[in-house]
């Protein structure tokens, strides 16, 4: 899940940055969460988690973005940062707090840029996710885990099914045995849901009838041994919503 923060004074800014930022989200399938901060006072004072991309508008009263973000990386915050704001001459203050991206927040094309900015932030994060190496058919593949949607075994073959950056997905296949596919991903988030397939919960939308639905149409059949387990999961993760 990518945990994302906006701090924004203006209202009608801060729904107009919310919403785009929910429709691209959504319109991906990806999960997200979003909390949105009104001061960099407010910011500050609540901040208990390591967000993935803050959104700061630069001109806010007593504690503006710039101070902000100062203070989210004194203490430790590693998160794509993105400035709001109405003015472009701020740009050399922000590469002092290592800035991803500045978004004039009047701009006629703020949706284009603001969808470039997300994709931006979200390869950077797989960037520096950490990779792991499978021995596929045609080489090793060193691939951040968070891009792999699931596993299937068939037929002696695992099959690796993974999310491209430009949203296709792709398969690549190797001659081993899903449990020890399993024990190379299990603590990465992924879960058993049938003796041929392996998920990663991440991408997971619904569970209704020994179904799971993923992401891009993909249904997958739920064996009775991992029901329980999977629908456990799911309730608990719709109570993050």
């Amino acid at each position: 899940m990518v945990k994302i923060a906006i701090c924004e004074d203006d209202i009608f800014y801060m729904k107009k940055a919310k919403q785009l930022v929910e429709d691209f989200f959504k319109e991906r399938e990806l999960r997200f969460s979003l909390i949105t901060f009104q001061s960099g006072i407010e910011l500050t004072k609540n901040f208990r988690e390591n967000y993935d991309i803050l959104f700061l508008d630069i001109s806010m009263e007593e504690m503006d973005g710039l101070e902000a973000a100062r203070w989210l990386r004194e203490n430790g915050s590693k998160a794509c940062i993105v400035f709001l704001t109405g003015y472009p001459e701020y740009s050399l203050e922000g590469y002092k707090v290592d800035a991803h991206r500045y978004l004039l927040k009047n701009a006629e094309n703020i949706k284009e840029a603001l969808n470039e900015c997300l994709s931006s932030a979200l390869e950077k994060m797989q960037k520096d996710e950490k990779k792991i190496d499978l021995d596929v058919q045609g080489g090793i593949l060193s691939i951040a885990p968070s891009k792999i949607v699931y596993a299937e075994s068939k037929v002696h073959r695992v099959t690796i099914h993974v999310l491209e950056n430009s949203g296709d997905m792709q398969e690549y296949y190797m001659y081993d045995r899903l449990d020890h596919v399993q024990e190379q991903l299990a603590h990465l988030g992924f879960m058993r849901i049938h003796q041929s397939y392996l998920i990663n919960r991440e991408y997971l939308k619904t569970v209704c009838r020994y179904k799971a639905e993923l992401i891009a149409g993909i249904s997958l059949g739920i064996s009775k041994k991992y029901y329980k387990d999977l629908e456990d999961y799911y309730i608990r993760m719709r109570g993050e919503f």
